[in-house]
């Protein structure tokens, strides 16, 4: 059996060898800690951008979704700019027709029976002709007397 100093002397060695064990792993133990601590600080950092890049893409993703409503409706304005156009275009052709149709009309001489249906002897006879009543030279009426506000 062990007597009591052996097992003082163990108990002493152990503790030593303890000690010497911790003096040498204690500044790893720290490295290791500033590390998590450092690798913690990072992971927030990171994790900020993230959200960050994930707002700005948001952003990004209804701006697109905005520029292709005006795509849209600038499509629309051009296809109807396009059709007023063509309209325009055929009724510009249409007046041309009928402007060509109406001065063909007028260059003919007026049938006998036309104009002679709406002959008059003011137009007629020049015997006949009454010049139209004189024009005022004032151009606005005399004012009256103001309306009674009691009334």
């Amino acid at each position: 059996m062990l007597s009591k100093y052996q097992v003082l002397a163990a108990a002493a060695a152990l503790v030593i060898a303890a000690g010497a064990a911790y003096w040498i792993v204690s500044p790893r133990i720290e490295l290791q800690r500033q590390r998590a601590d450092v690798a913690e600080r990072e992971l927030g950092n990171a994790n900020a951008m993230i959200e960050t890049q994930a707002r700005v893409l948001e952003g990004n993703q209804r701006m697109l979704g905005e520029l292709s409503a005006i795509r849209a409706g600038m499509v629309a304005l051009g296809q109807t700019v396009n059709q007023n156009q063509r309209e325009q275009s055929a009724a510009l052709e249409e007046l041309k027709r009928h402007d060509k149709t109406v001065a063909d009309y007028l260059g003919l001489p007026v049938p006998a029976d036309l104009g002679v249906l709406y002959a008059r002897p003011e137009t007629t006879d020049p015997a006949a002709y009454r010049a139209g009543s004189a024009v005022r030279p004032d151009p606005v009426l005399p004012a009256r007397p103001p309306a009674d506000p009691h009334q």
